[in-house]
């Protein structure tokens, strides 16, 4: 599940909040708008953690950020909810924009930076955290879900299951440099639960 197909598909044929966000985007024709940033569905939804108010989160490639803003501004500032945000850099300290407004019930958060998607922390979290759910199974699922129900959010939840201790974003974009094999061998000593023996 790597390519923005990959997830499309994924979430086309998955549960049923998953296949309502592939709806909501398709209908929305934020793909085919934002086609030339290589707009990418990232986040809790399409690795099946998300909660009742969950964003769908897509992910963007926009080497001038004022353009980006422009065309998300003239396509969605009518939507309700809309709002559009910049920062210097977060962890990796390149620029942001992150847009956000309402698709019928869904809250919609669109993020670009000016480096490439597979670069940017966001979707290296959810590879990480994919892997890990992957591992885990229908448990590690549950109480991920439990913890953001409680308040955490997504990062700090996965830190807390694994016991991580400092910055969790931080602490997933080291495990995110592991290779398949060394993340579940050395999450499966962390973890009482486990789909993979």
């Amino acid at each position: 599940m790597k390519t923005a197909a990959e997830v499309m598909a994924h979430l086309e044929s998955g549960n049923k909040r998953q296949r309502e966000a592939h709806r909501v985007l398709l209908q929305s024709e934020l793909f085919s708008i934002l086609n030339e940033y290589t707009p990418y569905p990232a986040g809790t939804v399409p690795i099946d953690v998300d909660i009742p108010g969950s964003d769908l989160d897509i992910l963007c490639e926009a080497a001038d950020l004022d353009a980006f803003e422009r065309l998300v501004t003239q396509q969605y500032s009518g939507m309700s909810h809309f709002s559009c945000q910049r920062g210097a850099g977060l962890a990796d300290g390149h620029a942001y924009v992150t847009c956000s407004f309402q698709v019928e019930d869904w809250p919609v958060e669109v993020f670009a930076q000016s480096i490439q998607v597979i670069s940017q922390n966001a979707y290296l979290h959810m590879l990480v955290e994919w892997e890990l759910l992957q591992l885990w199974g229908a448990e590690g699922h549950a109480q991920i879900r439990r913890l953001k129900q409680e308040g955490l959010k997504t990062e700090p939840a996965f830190a807390a299951v694994l016991g991580l201790h400092g910055d969790p974003y931080m602490e997933l974009l080291r495990l995110a440099g592991w290779s398949r094999n060394k993340l579940w061998n050395w999450a499966r000593q962390q973890t009482s639960f486990q789909k993979n023996s």
